[in-house]
């Protein structure tokens, strides 16, 4: 595939889903199952049904599930060097499935959502694989949901160079 100034719209998001899918706690949390018992398909499910590089919600959806979306954004251009971007992780859990099940996660306290939020920062914050440097925790903050659906956004920040010699 031929090279672009703006690659990482791409790459970036595809690998948080990587890291984040393959987390055996985070997908115990996306699929209500003990940690200890999630399975190479069960991480083989979240990423057709629940982690995407993209927002989306099913409209057809039966069941109360959760969903994890990872996208990017340049906000600004600093120079002809370097550039910001934002890796934005979005965690839109259905209302009904918000309540942790004690039995599956027991000793865990808070929200589904409020969980996953902290299990994903835990994995994210401070990788060396995106960009110069280390990821870096902007902010998490609640956002506007779909109808029956709760949502919280993590935002890291990750300088990046602006211009490669393309090949």
């Amino acid at each position: 595939m031929a090279k672009t100034y703006l690659d990482e719209i791409v790459t970036y998001p595809q690998k948080a889903i990587n890291l984040i899918g393959n987390n055996k706690e985070c997908v115990g949390l996306l699929l209500n199952k003990r940690f200890d018992a999630v399975t190479d398909d069960d991480c083989d499910d979240v990423f057709d049904r629940h982690i995407f590089t993209y927002q989306y919600v099913d409209s057809t959806t039966q069941t109360a599930t959760a969903y994890v979306w990872a996208e990017v954004d340049i906000p600004s251009i600093q120079n002809q060097r370097i550039k910001d971007l934002r890796l934005y992780i979005t965690i839109c859990v259905h209302k009904q499935f918000m309540n942790l099940d004690r039995k599956t996660h027991p000793g865990m306290a808070g929200n589904r959502r409020d969980n996953l939020v902290c299990h994903i920062d835990k994995l994210l914050n401070f990788q060396d694989i995106f960009g110069i440097g280390k990821l870096a925790l902007r902010g998490v903050r609640t956002i506007q949901a779909p109808n029956g659906f709760v949502i919280k956004e993590i935002e890291y920040e990750i300088p990046d160079f602006n211009y490669r010699r393309l090949e």
